[in-house]
């Protein structure tokens, strides 16, 4: 009785905090903007994906820039020595330095308690390009979070800027967002590591997990069930995959050593056991490698359920492959964009699917189907979609306020 008292003060007293920085937010308009940045990515799990390439290149540029990070305490991750750590959950000053900074970057739903001052830059890179799974308003019914739909206006209505990589995302950003402002169909930050030399990568990887130079690599990277978020419920019928086996179809068909990296997705952290305690000593645990791009980079095949990570192996031109054992119940509850024939990768429910997929897999048609894929998603990479944000952002911290006009809007 007495924990249930204290839980429910709790998260009113977090309610009311919320609730003070509104106000808050207009105070600190009688400070100053500072040459600021203010970014965070999946509410402060880790740092990576987009933010982090846009944060490298415009280091680059200039020394001069505060560079802010909103980490969750509860996740241990380094930062770089120029970026200065603030607590997302802290609040008010969480508050100050939103409202005082000249730029923020998202990669997710900014909370409903935020405003945005006019001579602000917000851009909004999200995380997933060509991704399977649903978002946001064309899901809203199943959202986990009670304040989602608010936290969907609220970067609508602040953001400057949309980034995209594709036509498929461009349009769920107009619907799914009800986003009516500039769209810049540039290219993923994080995708450009993918036209860099893979060479120094891969070794990199291997020296990283105590690999031989000659050891293959298949990467697993499941996403997470919404029970996950919404209830605390792991389903673990949809992970469970026999490695061992797997391994001795790799060996025979693709041939050479075969080793199996496993990454929890971020939201699977600390609310699921470890991919050892799972799957035992016949994975390995890539779940707190810094870089997700390096591991797609240094793979030789890649495994994923409804990730939009696999698309970015394909775009490697890597074999890849999908694994649910829940497909019609996850698009009952959670949908997705495409049928199973309009992805370009082949497709298993079960285990002895997976072996035969892996075992009959044909180079010449997972190409001629992937090519395909690319240009009916319009997708756009260009390999420097981060060093051309970074330029945008230091301009406009310069003060060149018109810098956006020269930017094609997407219809």
């Amino acid at each position: 009785m007495f924990e249930l008292y204290k839980k429910t003060l709790l998260k009113w007293r977090r309610k009311l905090i919320r609730f003070s920085c509104i106000p808050l937010y207009y105070i600190c308009r009688l400070f100053p903007l500072q040459n600021k940045i203010v970014a965070t990515t999946f509410r402060g799990r880790k740092f990576g994906d987009n933010p982090q390439y846009i944060y490298e290149e415009l280091y680059k540029l200039s020394k001069n820039i505060d560079f802010v990070w909103l980490k969750n305490p509860e996740y241990n991750y380094d930062l770089p020595p120029y970026v200065r750590p603030v607590s997302f959950y802290r609040q008010w000053k969480k508050t100050y330095e939103y409202a005082t900074a000249k730029v923020w970057i998202n990669t997710h739903r900014m909370e409903y308690n935020i405003r945005k001052r006019k001579k602000q830059l917000f851009i909004e890179t999200w995380h997933g390009g060509l991704g399977i799974k649903k978002i946001e308003g064309d899901v809203a019914e199943v959202l986990t979070y009670k304040n989602s739909i608010a936290e969907i206006q609220n970067t609508s209505r602040m953001a400057n800027l949309f980034i995209s990589n594709s036509d498929h995302l461009t349009k769920i950003y107009r619907r799914a967002f009800a986003y009516k402002g500039k769209i810049w169909k540039c290219g993923y930050p994080k995708n450009d590591s993918l036209f860099a030399n893979s060479l120094p990568i891969q070794k990199k990887i291997k020296e990283y997990f105590h690999l031989d130079l000659e050891t293959k690599i298949f990467f697993y990277a499941p996403t997470f069930r919404d029970s996950l978020e919404k209830d605390g419920v792991f389903e673990r019928e949809p992970y469970e995959i026999d490695f061992s086996r797997v391994r001795s179809v790799l060996n025979k068909r693709f041939e050479g050593n075969w080793v199996v990296l496993v990454r929890w997705h971020p939201v699977m952290l600390n609310k699921v056991g470890s991919v050892k305690d799972f799957y035992g000593d016949n994975v390995i645990d890539a779940s707190y490698y810094p870089d997700m791009q390096e591991l797609v980079l240094a793979c030789d095949a890649m495994l994923s359920d409804y990730s939009s990570c696999i698309f970015d192996a394909a775009m490697l031109l890597k074999p890849c492959f999908m694994y649910a054992t829940d497909f019609e119940k996850y698009v009952g509850r959670r949908g997705v964009y495409y049928t199973l024939d309009e992805l370009p990768f082949s497709y298993a429910k079960n285990q002895e699917e997976l072996e035969k997929n892996l075992d009959e897999f044909n180079k010449k048609n997972y190409l001629e189907k992937w090519n395909a894929f690319a240009l009916t998603t319009g997708l756009h990479e260009t390999g420097h979609a981060a060093k051309d944000i970074a330029t945008v952002i230091y301009k406009f911290i310069q003060g060149d306020f018109r810098v956006l006009e020269n930017i094609k809007n997407e219809p």
